[in-house]
C-alpha cells in the first residue's frame, strides 16, 4: 500500500504565508502544544497584572478595576486555551500604551512618579507580548491551532 502523508495547504494569507490547520486534540497531543516557558510567563503576567490593577482600582477608580478584571479574565482564558482570550490578549493590553502616552507630556517634569515607571514597563512588555503572540509559531499552534507550512509551492494532488 502506498500511503502518502495528507497535507492540506491553505491559500496564502496577506503576507504570503501558508498555514496548516489542525484539531484541538492534535495540538494537545504534541509536546509543542503544551504550555512551557514564554507562554506560561505571559499567562502569569496577565493574571498578576490583572490582579494588581484590580487591587489598585478598588481604591482609586472603577474603570481601572474593570480593566484589571479584563486582564485577569484574559490570562485565565489563555490558560484554558480560549480563542477569544487569545484575541483579547492582542487588544486589551493596549490600554497600557494609551495610558503611557497620555501621560507622556508630564514625563519631562521634575516630578516623576512610580506610576509612570509602572506604565512604561507595562507598555514595553505589552509590545513584546503582542508581537510574540501574533507572530510566534508556538502561540499560533496552541491558540489558533495552525502552524506554518514552509513548502515553497502548493502540492498538486
Amino acid at each position: 500500500m502506498d500511503e502518502k502523508p495528507h497535507i492540506v495547504l491553505t491559500q496564502p494569507d496577506s503576507f504570503g504565508r501558508h498555514w496548516v490547520y489542525v484539531s484541538d486534540l492534535e495540538v494537545r497531543g504534541i509536546p509543542k502544544g503544551r504550555f512551557r516557558g514564554v507562554i506560561f510567563l505571559i499567562c502569569v503576567w496577565f493574571v498578576a497584572i490583572g490582579a494588581l490593577e484590580i487591587v489598585l482600582g478598588s481604591s482609586s477608580s472603577l474603570p481601572r478595576m474593570i480593566y484589571g478584571l479584563a486582564l485577569f479574565v484574559t490570562g485565565s482564558g489563555l490558560v484554558l486555551r480560549n480563542r477569544l482570550a487569545y484575541l483579547a490578549s492582542l487588544f486589551v493590553p493596549l490600554i497600557f500604551l494609551i495610558r503611557f502616552f497620555s501621560l507622556a507630556s508630564s514625563y519631562g517634569t521634575a516630578s516623576v512618579s512610580y506610576g509612570q515607571f509602572y506604565d512604561l514597563f507595562n507598555a514595553m512588555v505589552t509590545i513584546l507580548v503582542c508581537f510574540y503572540l501574533f507572530e510566534g509559531d508556538r502561540p499560533n499552534f496552541i491558540f489558533r491551532r495552525r502552524y506554518r507550512s514552509y513548502k515553497s509551492e502548493n502540492a498538486k494532488t
